[in-house]
């Protein structure tokens, strides 16, 4: 083996986070510490002519010497709650999600890498793909790129029922929920962002037709805090009276804000910084004010809450609760 070979030995083991001891070194490679040590010269110095953010330090507490970076490097814990993020919402088919994960786990040394896998190898077994089952890193990238081209684009999208149409889109956004990708695009035809299940695209060819100011770009960030299951619609501003946990109610919706505190008996209760979002005393509620998109996806949520939520505003959707309501009970 030439000084080359072991330079690229020494640094690929230097890379799997390996601590590395210099007489050890000498020892299985057969040559002399002052060797060694140029070696380990050798390769900072490449480092620096190529600019990369990567030093080999002596740790003198570990009596050998370890690869350093500048910049952050996934470790363990971070790859690991990736992995089991990813695993829990089932939005990838089983082979994108083993060569995703797989390429998660490369990240990161062989070491972690055996600590990691045991506690992923059973919920990688039972991994359960949604029922559309299709390939959707490919096209994710590719709308990804239309957006930042700010190309307009025809799609052939199949409906909820199967029924098939021909939409003519600008896509401004991509994001995931509840276990599907949505092209957020703007609609010519209607004047307002639509969502497109990314699954149920089935075709699309850039037309380049379409047109959007700057001042009309979509924010997603706002659009994701007031917008639940996906349901578009007009701004609403809502008001519930809830008995639940109100931790869970906040982080369901991100722009609710807990205004009351109630008794059981009704009686008003002093609203602190502290005690905003925690329980009401026993049997007490809290009256939460929010602003969403659309009645139809907050009111499957409040309608999920069974007995302990109570609409307040507005009348609208006080209304179609009730509605609602009625036709779950003609069910039986």
């Amino acid at each position: 083996m030439n000084s080359s070979q072991r330079r690229l030995a020494i640094y690929i083991q230097l890379l799997d986070g390996q601590i590395l001891n210099k007489a050890q070194l000498a020892d299985h490679y057969n040559i002399t510490l002052r060797a060694i040590q140029r070696d380990i010269s050798q390769i900072n110095e490449t480092f620096i002519d190529l600019n990369l953010p990567f030093k080999i330090a002596y740790q003198r507490d570990r009596n050998g010497y370890q690869l350093h970076s500048d910049q952050h490097v996934l470790n363990h814990q971070e790859i690991l709650v990736m992995i089991k993020v990813l695993l829990a919402s089932r939005a990838l088919n089983k082979k994108e999600l083993r060569s995703t994960v797989d390429g998660l786990l490369n990240l990161i040394t062989s070491e972690s890498k055996q600590k990691v896998t045991p506690l992923i190898q059973n919920e990688l077994f039972h991994y359960q793909p949604l029922q559309h089952n299709q390939d959707l890193l490919n096209k994710i990238w590719t709308f990804s790129n239309f957006i930042r081209q700010k190309r307009s684009i025809q799609i052939t999208y199949q409906r909820q029922h199967s029924e098939t149409v021909t939409r003519n889109v600008l896509p401004q956004a991509l994001i995931f929920s509840e276990f599907y990708f949505y092209l957020v695009s703007y609609n010519p035809k209607y004047h307002t962002n639509l969502l497109y299940r990314i699954d149920r695209i089935q075709d699309y060819a850039v037309t380049n037709n379409i047109a959007l100011d700057y001042k009309d770009r979509f924010e997603e960030g706002n659009f994701r805090q007031k917008i639940q299951f996906m349901y578009p619609g007009q701004l609403v501003h809502i008001e519930f009276q809830f008995w639940g946990i109100v931790e869970a109610a906040l982080d369901r919706i991100p722009t609710g804000r807990v205004i009351k505190r109630l008794d059981a008996n009704g009686n008003e209760e002093t609203l602190t910084t502290e005690n905003r979002t925690h329980q009401s005393s026993k049997d007490g509620s809290v009256i939460i004010e929010a602003d969403v998109y659309g009645e139809r996806g907050v009111m499957m949520w409040l309608l999920s809450q069974g007995h302990n939520v109570k609409v307040l505003g507005p009348d609208t959707l006080i209304d179609n609760i009730k509605k609602e309501a009625q036709l779950i009970l003609e069910r039986y």
